[in-house]
């Protein structure tokens, strides 16, 4: 038998993503705030460029381990926290 998911499921489920998604804008937030290239930071977190674009993008389904955002933290010289705080929302709509 089937379990079904209920409606509170799938919320949470797009309530993690939109978080997620908002901690690759902060990556490039602070990635460009450091006029680093998406090539120079995913070299420095030893990742390829294209899945940096994917965990940066605003549309990703892309999920990360906690290691690799530690790894990007260090890459970029700051602490792992700062990508999970809140930055004023002005910034975060920085074309790339």
């Amino acid at each position: 038998m089937k379990k079904r998911k209920s409606k509170e499921a799938s919320v949470d489920e797009t309530i993690e993503m939109k978080d997620i998604q908002k901690i690759g804008q902060r990556i490039a937030f602070y990635r460009k705030q450091r006029f680093m290239t998406q090539e120079m930071l995913a070299g420095k977190a030893n990742i390829s460029k294209s899945y940096l674009s994917k965990i940066e993008s605003t549309g990703t389904d892309v999920t990360f381990s906690l290691f690799l955002l530690y790894r990007l933290a260090k890459a970029l010289d700051i602490e792992a926290c700062y990508l999970l705080m809140p930055i004023n929302e002005v910034y975060l709509d920085v074309k790339k």
